[in-house]
């Protein structure tokens, strides 16, 4: 009899199951703060409805936080195309998108939800950051002044601009979101940080190394004052303090640029062997990135190792032939290892036909002269560079 009993329960729990509607299923969802239990229960509930968008939404929303992003693209798409006068289905799917860093995406949607409710800020708000991250600034300066209208930039979003008005080089806007900040008691590293950004776009390196070692006495882990100082220490010519900066950014971001620009300083301190180690780490970091191959190429040249150069400058060509660099490079090697005048101007004729203009150098002996001794004084080799 209790088996019975339990049967009959069963039966009709399932019975009241399957008669809920859509509608109760989809509160009942809602609800539910577990998104794989969540998902099961959307599924059922677009089973019984399959054009509820409101159904599909959240269950996008749910596969999202579990990063199963196909899968939430393609629910966000159906509620697009169930509601496609519903600015807030794109708005959303734009979201998706943005942290899946499908940006030029992102930017469309949010584009199309503009057009169909613009009174809607935040949309604007929402495009700023993605034009800001795809390095369209005055784009982002537009939509940021869209979302603002009237009001002044709270002190969040002030900081969100400050970035964006450096990228677009209005250091005198940043500068006045600065004041503003300071005014207002904000002492904070990004405060200094962007300080010296203003320093370092207007040529004033002292200052802005100043700017930047307050950002660093504030926050001692803070990269990007170790990357632009490193950078104002190298345009002032103190390699010792860039290389210093460097190996600390470094160790704080281990990445395949910052290998490289490691090595062009050891390179202008003449430590050859060492920038080529740097450029060897770039290149297993990066092994489709042409630049360190160039960069190792031409300091192989220093070591006489030609066939180790010729194979590096070649592989930076098939990487990335719109350089004239490797090019100029690759003539250098030709010279100075068999006086190969044919390989020697091809090569500098392919480097002029790819916008190669600093022809000083290849005279100077501190800069490339020295790869070219005796045959820059020909008429030939003026010939081809000023043809």
């Amino acid at each position: 009899m209790r088996k019975i009993l339990l049967v009959f329960i069963s039966l009709c729990l399932a019975s009241a199951a399957f008669s809920e509607t859509a509608a109760q299923l989809f509160a009942k969802a809602k609800r539910e703060k577990n998104p794989n239990t969540q998902i099961k229960m959307l599924t059922r509930v677009i089973a019984k409805s399959p054009r509820m968008a409101d159904a599909y939404h959240y269950r996008a929303d749910a596969y999202l936080s579990l990063g199963r992003n196909k899968q939430a693209l393609d629910d966000y798409s159906r509620t697009v195309a169930l509601r496609p006068k519903d600015a807030f289905r794109y708005y959303a799917r734009a979201l998706a998108y943005q942290k899946m860093r499908r940006l030029s995406l992102a930017q469309a949607d949010l584009t199309k939800a503009i057009s169909l409710k613009s009174s809607y800020r935040n949309f604007y708000l929402a495009r700023a950051r993605v034009n800001a991250e795809l390095g369209k600034y005055e784009d982002a300066l537009r939509d940021y002044q869209a979302y603002l209208g009237k009001r002044k930039p709270s002190a969040a979003i002030a900081k969100e601009m400050i970035p964006v008005y450096l990228g677009a080089y209005r250091y005198e806007a940043a500068k006045k979101q600065l004041e503003a900040l300071q005014a207002a008691g904000d002492d904070s590293a990004d405060i200094h940080f962007w300080t010296g950004r203003i320093y370092s776009g207007k040529n004033r390196l002292d200052e802005a190394v100043s700017a930047y070692s307050k950002a660093i006495h504030r926050d001692a882990s803070y990269a990007q004052a170790y990357r632009y100082r490193a950078s104002a220490f190298k345009d002032m010519g103190d390699y010792p303090a860039a290389l210093e900066d460097y190996t600390v950014l470094l160790k704080l971001q281990p990445e395949a640029i910052f290998y490289n620009r490691r090595g062009l300083v050891y390179e202008e301190m003449g430590q050859f062997k060492e920038a080529a180690q740097d450029y060897t780490r770039a290149i297993e970091m990066m092994p489709k990135w042409a630049i360190p191959y160039n960069n190792r190429g031409f300091v192989k040249m220093h070591f006489k190792d030609w066939k180790g150069a010729k194979a590096d400058l070649e592989t930076a060509i098939r990487l990335d032939g719109t350089s004239p660099t490797p090019y100029v490079n690759l003539a250098g090697v030709y010279w100075l290892s068999k006086k190969d005048r044919k390989n020697t101007y091809d090569n500098l004729d392919k480097a002029v036909r790819r916008n190669f203009k600093n022809f000083e150098s290849l005279y100077d002996e501190d800069q490339k002269g020295w790869m070219f001794r005796n045959i820059n004084k020909t008429a030939e080799f003026r010939a081809v560079l000023y043809k």
